[in-house]
């Protein structure tokens, strides 16, 4: 008989009769521990666990169970034997596409928290058109936030790549799923609105509703519509009559509002259009 083998049988039998030794004892404390002291005394120690002792008189029965509660935690835990370490993820795969800039990710990490969402099918456009991968520290944002829509969650898979498949699998709640209203094969209705045939008119309209006071917060969301359609060289424009339109309390929030989303909507067009693209439009000094 292999001697090595002997020795590691028998650890092994010491071990497993430990278990069910400890098993048994804390049974028992835990029995008392429910009860109370006060209506069921602490069980003698069972064999094996007699160095633990029993209080001497006097001592609180309670605090007798605790610390024998305490001894049998340390031993159950310290003869656990660590399970084998699961096999090693893959490495990532990889994406030869530059990472947008830090300001095209500090558009887009707004975006996800709610302010100024409805750019973002235009982020993503801007995005794939220049050759960019989105940010790593949002594609998990980007992921969960597709659980609750399908067009956004096959744009935004389409843009992160094979990294978003990987992804999942260290992270089971980012698991790709069958929507039940995903789009048909080749459509992709996650796409920014159409721009209007005459956008300097749609501009001098919505500075016309804070003339005559009609731009109310109740009117906000069809402004909002017309600012993320314009064509972006009259963003400029429409930026700097918002910024001096005259206050009132029935426009203000409006003003306010629709000025952030023209401003955003221009930084994200100048980090992510290409340069002479952006300087065309007045969004680029370069």
């Amino acid at each position: 008989m292999n001697p090595t083998t002997s020795a590691n049988d028998r650890a092994h039998d010491l071990a497993h009769d430990l278990a069910e030794s400890a098993a048994t004892e804390w049974s028992g404390l835990v029995n008392a521990a429910v009860l109370g002291t006060d209506r069921k005394p602490v069980p003698i120690p069972r064999p094996g666990w007699e160095s633990l002792g029993r209080g001497s008189d006097g001592v609180d029965p309670a605090v007798e169970l605790l610390d024998r509660v305490a001894s049998v935690v340390t031993a159950r835990r310290a003869g656990i034997q660590p399970a084998p370490a699961p096999a090693p993820m893959p490495a990532a795969p990889v994406d030869d596409r530059p990472i947008c800039s830090r300001g095209a990710a500090r558009a887009l990490a707004e975006m996800l928290d709610g302010r100024h969402d409805q750019l973002l099918p235009e982020w993503f456009v801007l995005c794939r058109a220049g050759g960019y991968q989105p940010p790593a520290h949002l594609v998990p944002t980007l992921l969960l936030r597709g659980r609750r829509n399908p067009a956004f969650d096959l744009a935004a898979r389409a843009l992160i790549g094979p990294r978003a498949e990987w992804l999942a699998e260290a992270m089971p709640e980012l698991r790709i799923r069958s929507h039940p209203k995903a789009p048909a094969v080749g459509v992709d209705p996650f796409l920014p609105p159409r721009p209007p045939s005459d956008s300097a008119a749609v501009v001098a309209a919505i500075v016309q509703t804070f003339v005559d006071r009609s731009a109310s917060w109740a009117a906000a969301a069809q402004l909002r519509l017309a600012v993320t359609a314009i064509d972006p060289a009259w963003l400029a424009a429409l930026i700097l009559e918002l910024d001096r339109a005259p206050f009132h309390s029935v426009t203000e929030r409006s003003r306010v509002d629709l000025l952030g989303l023209a401003q955003l909507r221009s930084r994200m067009i100048a980090e992510l259009a290409p340069p002479e693209t952006a300087k065309r439009v007045g969004l680029w000094d370069g």
